[in-house]
């Protein structure tokens, strides 16, 4: 399954499925990510809380190693 994705302006959430049909048993949350897993572990659902600043600091990573890799 490819994973499905979707974002909620208002609440700054993007909810990424990554298992389709399983029952989710609990979830873990670490810093501004919340994992959905089932009983046995599987992950069935990714929240990023903050999604915006989140995914700002993804590229902005991406970029500083791109450049710094360029220049060596």
């Amino acid at each position: 399954m490819n994973p499905k994705m979707r974002y909620d302006h208002e609440d700054d959430v993007l909810m990424i499925w990554l298992a389709e049909g399983k029952q989710v048993n609990h979830a873990d949350q670490l810093g501004s990510l919340i994992l959905h897993v089932t009983e046995t572990g599987e992950p069935v659902l990714l929240e990023i809380l903050n999604a915006r600043e989140f995914v700002m600091e993804v590229v902005r990573a991406a970029i500083t190693t791109t450049t710094e890799e360029a220049a060596a």
